[in-house]
């Protein structure tokens, strides 16, 4: 039995907050928006946290209704709130490269036509790292407000939080350490999430 896919924004609220296209394909907008929440937002809140606000997304099989809509689940509701524009900007970070490049039989192709030109490669790293730059803007203001609240999340203190703590605390996305001093004990240590 196949198990129902659940993510926690849209290709709606994505094509309504972006100056994508509303004719970008499904097939190339809803991959980049699985690989932004599974890889980049798990990052931020960790695997029991995610699984926890994917439950609560889920419609209820009898009733129809979302649990996350419920009032006891509102800090959950909030977050998820909080993350649409993180999960917005990195999909389209992924879209970018996604929609212009095709993997053909022949090699890779790049997408062009008649009336529209397609940006070249200097063109679309630039657009890319706009979005990343978004992106990562959206995820500091996450990390914040979830170091901010993070007694109403039991998750972030059990399961992975020893894992994500740096996530949670630099929104860099390059691939240099620019988190602070490393192998020092900074005043009041011990881990985000205690």
């Amino acid at each position: 039995m196949a198990t129902t896919e659940i993510l926690l924004s849209s290709a709606t609220f994505i094509k309504s907050v972006t100056n994508i296209s509303d004719n970008v394909a499904g097939k190339f907008l809803l991959p980049s928006l699985r690989e932004a929440q599974e890889v980049g937002l798990r990052g931020i809140v960790g695997d029991c946290l995610l699984a926890k606000l994917k439950e609560l997304a889920a419609s209820d099989p009898q009733t129809h209704i979302r649990l996350i809509d419920e009032p006891e689940n509102a800090p959950y509701k909030d977050l998820v709130d909080r993350a649409q524009y993180y999960l917005a900007f990195s999909t389209l970070v992924d879209l970018c490269n996604r929609v212009t490049y095709k993997v053909a039989n022949f090699g890779v192709a790049k997408t062009s036509d008649e009336k529209a030109q397609a940006a070249d490669w200097e063109d679309m790293t630039r657009q890319q790292f706009y979005y990343q730059a978004k992106a990562d803007s959206a995820c500091r203001d996450l990390q914040r407000w979830l170091l901010d609240n993070r007694a109403a999340f039991p998750e972030l203190r059990g399961c992975d939080c020893d894992a994500i703590q740096a996530n949670l605390r630099s929104a860099a996305s390059c691939g240099l350490w620019l988190g602070g001093v490393r192998g020092k004990k900074l005043p009041g240590g011990g881990g985000c999430c205690r």
